[in-house]
Parts: structure tokens; sequence; C-alpha cells
């Protein structure tokens, strides 16, 4: 009756009118906050402390309603704590080309301040949650070395603000920050090991995949809900639920589901949250063109290095353009790197996980250890290297997509199909 591309572009039509309204209304929130015309004064905020405490390498960072504080280093505060902080607050302002305003506006925060007064009224009782990441934080640098426990800390419990800025510098230079923020590959490694443990313990598979989501989001809810995390979740679950009801799942409609679903809550993320669009175009990368990296790279007769081979080309060149316009520069050893530690993520991972679990995790903190010491020489050769990153104008990358974007087409045509369905 009606032609189906018209159809198609109604719907974008009305999606995106939808999308514009829901960013007007956030936008609204935050140039109407009453915070602002208090920029450059003295204020006392009295409320409870209602996001993890955040240390980093020379100050402590609290959240206290719209207001992101910093403290001292060895700050005694956490989550759940009500204060009273005196000190003089500042509007977030660009800085550079920076849009720190706009960074912080993501997570409903207006303004910052720095070093205040603060009086402790009562201490929180924090939640479940917490408490538990808290106790296994401790655990992992009782038994792993400090040289590799704050690695381990992001990797499992996203505590990455524990990182030292030297490594923090040796990971973005190795192209290898991945790794140490939840993400995609750190979702599907624990809901694989879930599975495998449910169906191992006597469950069904339905009844298996259906307590995995479960355990899915309560392990993104520990690790404080990074965006990267839900999209990974939601398209875990959305591919679990499919299989449940044994329908068949599109990966490509699922990526586009799980990215609808966390912008229509935030919209800004689209625009202010790095690690979402890095999450997204690494998965649609993958997506798209590991099958086509995968043949080829046929004349490699080992199997699963050339996955691993595609998976990490697909993902890299297809986020090569974000990071490149965020960080500058680009590294050319980026890809050798991740096809070295790659294959050991999943295994540190598990590790780890099970090392904070079981009373006798101190015996798998041994080959954990050991790991992890071959993670950090790996990328501390590499981002060692002379040239290990150049800058390359941006202009350049992008014309260099022009012929990539020809064979994407090309060997999607029936994945690409659903536009017309």
């Amino acid at each position: 009756m009606f032609d189906k591309r018209f159809v198609f572009a109604g719907l974008c039509i009305i999606f995106f009118s939808f999308g514009c309204f829901r960013v007007s209304i956030e936008v609204n929130k935050i140039n109407n906050n009453e915070l602002l015309s208090f920029h450059g004064k003295e204020i006392v905020l009295t409320g409870t402390i209602s996001k993890e405490v955040k240390q980093k390498d020379e100050k402590t960072e609290i959240v206290l309603g719209d207001v992101l504080i910093f403290t001292d280093k060895y700050s005694f505060l956490k989550y759940g704590d009500k204060i009273k902080a005196k000190g003089t607050l500042r509007i977030a302002q660009k800085i550079d080309d920076f849009d720190y305003q706009g960074y912080l506006s993501k997570s409903g925060i207006v303004g910052t301040m720095a070093y205040p007064e603060i009086e402790l009224i009562s201490s929180g009782n924090n939640n479940i949650f917490y408490n538990y990441k808290e106790k296994s934080s401790q655990k992992i640098r009782e038994l792993m070395p400090p040289q590799v426990s704050p690695i381990l800390e992001a990797m499992v419990l996203g505590n990455s603000g524990k990182i030292s800025k030297e490594t923090r510098d040796v990971l973005s230079k190795s192209g290898t920050s991945h790794i140490v923020a939840i993400s995609g590959m750190h979702i599907v490694i624990f809901s694989t090991m879930i599975f495998w443990l449910l169906t191992n313990l006597g469950l069904w598979r339905k009844q298996a995949l259906g307590l995995s989501i479960i355990f899915i989001f309560t392990y993104i809810f520990l690790v404080g809900c990074p965006p990267s995390a839900l999209r990974a979740g939601i398209m875990t679950s959305l591919l679990f639920i499919a299989e449940i009801f044994d329908r068949k799942s599109f990966n490509l409609r699922t990526l586009i589901l799980a990215a609808s679903i966390l912008l229509l809550f935030n919209p800004l993320l689209l625009k202010y949250d790095l690690g979402f669009q890095l999450s997204f175009l690494a998965v649609l990368g993958i997506i798209l063109t590991s099958a086509i990296f995968n043949e080829w790279f046929s004349f490699i007769k080992w199997k699963k290095v050339r996955e691993i081979i595609a998976v990490t080309a697909s993902a890299q060149i297809f986020s090569l353009p974000i990071l490149i316009s965020s960080f500058g520069y680009f590294s050319l050893v980026s890809f050798f790197t991740n096809l070295l530690i790659l294959p050991i993520i999943s295994i540190i991972m598990i590790l780890g996980i099970l090392m904070v679990l079981l009373p006798f995790g101190f015996i798998l903190s041994i080959p954990c250890s050991l790991l992890l010491f071959y993670l950090l020489a790996v990328i501390t050769f590499f981002s060692s290297m002379p040239f290990a990153t150049v800058n390359i104008p941006i202009f350049v990358i992008l014309l260099l997509y022009i012929p990539l974007l020809y064979f994407v087409y090309k060997g999607n045509k029936k994945e690409l199909e659903f536009l017309r369905q």
C-alpha cells in the first residue's frame, strides 16, 4: 500500500525530531539550573554524596547533587555520606578545544568546587553494590602486586581512577586504553563465563540465558553503569532474549536498538561521551567488516588467529576518526599490541573475577599476576618505540574511508536490507 522507502524516511524524520526534542529538554535543564547564578561566589552545599567517590592521582572526586567537588587524595568520605561543603562554585567552561561543560553535563553536573571546607554530618549506609565493590577492591589490592593491581581493579571492577598517570600514558600510546574501561569486550567475557557456569551447574539452556541477563545487569550496576557497558549489556540481553524465544537476531538492528534506548534516557551521550562513541563504532565495525577482513586474511590457516586479527582491524578502523579527532594522534603500534594482549584479556578477567569470588582466590592470584606483568611489559615496550604515535590530519583519514565505505556496502547488502523492510 505504501512504498517502504517513504515509510522508512518518515520514521527517520519522526525519530530525528524526537531526538532533537529530547536534547532540547536536557540542554534547558542545564541552562535553567539555579546554580548558574552563583558562578564565582562562595556558597554552602548540604547533601548526600550521590555517586561513587573516585580517587585519582592527586585528588578525590565527589558528586554532590549538580556539583563535582575536588578534595584531598586521602579523603575519608564515601558514597552515601551526608556532608556540608563550603567553597567557591565554578561553572564549567570550555578548555581550549575540550568542551568540559558538555563533558560534565552528560552526567548532570553544572559546576565544580575545588578543595572546599567539608564537614561530615552523618555517615551513610552505602548500598549492597558499593559495599561489595569496596571489599572486592580491597581483596585485589591484598592479593596482587601493587604494579598490576590497579589494572586488574579497572578491568574487573571499573576502578580506572587508581591507575597512575604513567600507566595511562603507556596505555594511550600503545592504543590499549580500552582494556581498562569496562565495555563490550568485558561484558561479553563476563556473560560467556556466567552462561558456561550456569549450564554446567545443570540448568537448561533457556534458564541459563534468563539468569545470565540478571547477572549481567547486576555486574553492570556493580561497575558503575558506564554507557559502553550498558550498551553491551542491552545488546547481549536482546540476543539472549531472541534465543530464548527461538527468534532470529540481527546484530545491526540490535546495536541500533541498544543505542536508541540509551540515548532516549540521556541524549547527551551521543555528543559528549567518548566511551559511548568508541563502543558504538567499534561494534559497528565488527558487525560490518569483520567478515570482510576474515576473507581477506583467509591465507592465515589458524582460524582463531584470523578471527582475532579480523575483529581487531574492524574495531580499530571504525573508531580511528574519533580517536584522532579527540586525542590528535594515531598509535602506529596499536594493532600489533592488541594482537599480543587480546588473547589473554579473557583469561585475566576470568581469573580476576574468580579470585574475588572464591575463598581460595590467592591461588589464582599467581597466574593472574604473571599474565598482567606480561601485558604491562608488552604495552610498555610498544609505547616506548620511536614513532609509536603520529599526528595525522583528520581529513586525510576521512578521505581513506571513501573506498572503505564502498567495500562495507558491497559486503553487507543483506545485513543492510533491513532498512527497506
